[in-house]
């Protein structure tokens, strides 16, 4: 609630006030206080002019056939289009193929049909027992993503 109030207070100032602390590099000890003080608010790392950027997560779920594959067809092509950096995993034990590639694919972990027969399981018990499965190597999953 304070980050709130505080990011409506520094957005309200009037025009000739933002516009002389944009042309102020240097700006005055105090202004660089107040500054500092709402990054540390919003968990902001870095100087004013020097912010490190934090990674953007996309999580897509939906019903079947509801484009999810689709969309992150054309998100995996724009992303190499633009030379963007991005990971992708697949998390779809049931899927057969990917348009695209993944970094790290659930498939590779779990067998979904084995699951279905070993456990004597219909497709949906299927999927949700091999995402139980892959869950409990997901601490692997994260080191291996930050490493």
């Amino acid at each position: 609630m304070d980050i709130d109030s505080d990011f409506q207070k520094s957005n309200n100032q009037p025009e000739e006030e933002s516009s002389s602390m944009q042309m102020d590099s240097q700006g005055s000890g105090d202004e660089k206080e107040k500054l500092m003080e709402s990054m540390d608010k919003l968990n902001i790392e870095g100087t004013s002019t020097n912010f490190k950027k934090k990674p953007v997560i996309i999580i897509v779920v939906g019903m079947a056939g509801s484009g999810k594959t689709t969309f992150l067809h054309r998100l995996v092509c724009h992303t190499q289009a633009s030379d963007i950096r991005g990971y992708v995993i697949n998390l779809d034990p049931a899927v057969l193929t990917l348009p695209f590639g993944a970094n790290i694919d659930i498939r590779d972990t779990v067998r979904y049909k084995e699951v279905m027969k070993q456990f004597n399981l219909g497709p949906n018990g299927g999927i949700l027992t091999s995402l139980n499965l892959f869950a409990t190597k997901f601490d692997e999953v994260v080191q291996l993503i930050e490493s």
